[in-house]
């Protein structure tokens, strides 16, 4: 069980890795846009009115398609002062109940979003810029992001969560645990060789 449990985990995690690869491209194309705009206004003196609009629903998209790809690579910020001086033990129970805080949020956070479109899709929201967007667009594609994460933390803490029970600390850790200082320079060192060359 366990082992197809971890397989699925694999599969959530190279999904997630193409949400935050999509919302970089995004993110790029927003900048692409911005650029073509100014090009446009120094040399035509207008622009498409388009960029400023757009690269917020674009920034909003991309993190909540991020969010996912970064707790599986332990990218969330993690104030780990008194978890470096705990026990195994200690740790372990510390790693789990911060992932059900953080699997609480994400549900939280994927329930209100979830809830501001469908009160956009009932009113027939635009936008309130000559564009006229309608509203349900960039948020459904937000909304997404923030489903997905739910999911994925979700899935993550019932993985951690068997690993708990059956005393596996080590996979608690591999899947919860926060790095230390030597983990985080171990993960870099190869990339900082590779910029030496």
């Amino acid at each position: 069980m366990h082992e197809a449990y971890d397989r699925l985990l694999h599969q959530v995690e190279r999904l997630s890795r193409l949400f935050a690869w999509a919302g970089g491209v995004m993110l790029v194309a927003m900048v692409v846009l911005i650029c073509a705009e100014i090009l446009l206004r120094r040399t035509v003196g207008t622009s498409l009115g388009l960029s400023f609009e757009y690269s917020g629903y674009a920034l909003g998209i991309s993190a909540s398609w991020s969010f996912a790809y970064a707790l599986f690579h332990k990218a969330h910020i993690r104030i780990d002062a008194a978890y470096v001086r705990l026990a195994p033990k200690g740790r372990l129970i510390l790693d789990v109940l911060a992932l059900a805080a953080f699997a609480a949020f994400a549900a939280m956070a994927a329930q209100a979003a979830l809830g501001v479109l469908v009160e956009t899709l009932g009113r027939d929201t635009v936008s309130n810029t000559p564009l006229h967007t309608p509203m349900w667009i960039p948020q459904l594609l937000w909304v997404v992001g923030w489903l997905w994460f739910a999911f994925a933390v979700l899935l993550l803490l019932g993985r951690v969560a068997l690993a708990a029970v059956g005393g596996d600390g080590a996979t608690v850790r591999r899947l919860a645990g926060s790095s230390t200082v030597d983990e985080q320079i171990e993960e870099e060192a190869p990339d900082a060789e590779e910029l030496g060359k």
